[in-house]
């Protein structure tokens, strides 16, 4: 039983392996595609969380100094209450 290979088979042949090379090219720009988004997202959401932490530190002093103006702020107070008495509990 021989098996004759005509011209078109041989075009369905070569079709089929042309698309073959075309569909792994395209996976392959598209995986790379995929992993440069990821690598991207990952230098965002560093400079995020450096963002973050940087922000918390800043809220964190202006925390502390606001806690020292209204103690000063207090003093005053009971500096002005007392009439400069000083403190007579």
């Amino acid at each position: 039983m021989a098996f004759e290979f005509d011209a078109a088979l041989i075009g369905v042949i070569i079709t089929g392996l042309m698309a073959l090379l075309a569909l792994a090219y395209g996976y392959g720009v598209l995986s790379n595609r995929v992993k440069g988004n990821s690598r991207d997202i990952e230098k965002q959401e560093t400079a995020h969380k450096e963002i973050m932490s940087q922000i918390r530190c800043e809220f964190k002093a202006y925390q502390l100094n606001n806690r020292e103006d209204h103690s000063m702020i207090f003093q005053k107070l009971d500096k002005i209450l007392l009439n400069g008495k000083g403190n007579e509990h």
